[in-house]
């Protein structure tokens, strides 16, 4: 069980702290709203109503032994990069933060938040790649730089084996995995001399731009 806090519960937030209690986490809820608050109590380990801009709030309910802050202040942008800051300060191991805008992302890599999430672009690349490839199946990103996607296996890759499509040396894309959809297997890092078969996927993992330069 690992050890999360999640500041500020609009919609993101909420979803996100829900999200992780479900999965068995520990969560710890902090907005400065009561009605929030009594909202999210009943889905999470804990929950405090509290500013977290102010850096006294934060020493007090946020250890050093948490595995990741997820700050998601609305549109507060003073607020978040104020709670990025002191947790940077007090070392804590993973601050991922939802960002408003562009110019906000930009300030808050550059204090060293680890993670930056834009949602609404987020989102809307996950889509328009979806949309790009008639192959592509889905699309779940990693971080801002990496994904993993899943391909249907074009009509001249049947047959051939991976060493043979050669997706690493010409792409730069790594095949975690193949699923035979007629067979109902799934072969989890195959090796080069696997050899495709009708109706396969491919479950590869790459840098988006990568990614983008595949064209199946």
């Amino acid at each position: 069980m690992k050890q999360f806090v999640v500041i500020g519960l609009g919609n993101f937030g909420f979803n996100v702290a829900r999200s992780l209690s479900k999965r068995g986490h520990q969560v710890l809820a902090i907005d400065i709203d009561q009605v929030k608050i009594d909202e999210i109590k009943d889905y999470v380990s804990d929950a405090v109503i509290a500013d977290a801009k102010n850096k006294k709030v934060l020493d007090e309910f946020v250890t050093a032994s948490v595995d990741a802050v997820i700050i998601s202040i609305g549109q507060n942008m003073e607020a978040s990069i104020l709670a990025a800051h002191y947790l940077k300060e007090r070392k804590i191991r993973k601050i991922i933060v939802k960002a408003i805008n562009e110019n906000h992302a930009k300030i808050l890599e550059l204090m060293g938040a680890d993670e930056v999430i834009l949602p609404e672009k987020d989102i809307a690349l996950a889509l328009s790649q979806k949309l790009s490839s008639a192959n592509l199946l889905e699309h779940i990103p990693l971080t801002s730089e990496f994904s993993i996607v899943e391909a249907a296996a074009p009509e001249d890759f049947v047959g051939k084996t991976l060493k043979q499509i050669k997706l690493r040396s010409r792409f730069n894309l790594l095949v975690i995995a193949v699923k035979d959809i007629m067979q109902d297997k799934f072969y989890l890092m195959p090796d080069a001399e696997f050899r495709l078969m009708p109706d396969c996927l491919l479950v590869i993992m790459g840098r988006r731009e990568d990614i983008d330069n595949f064209k199946i």
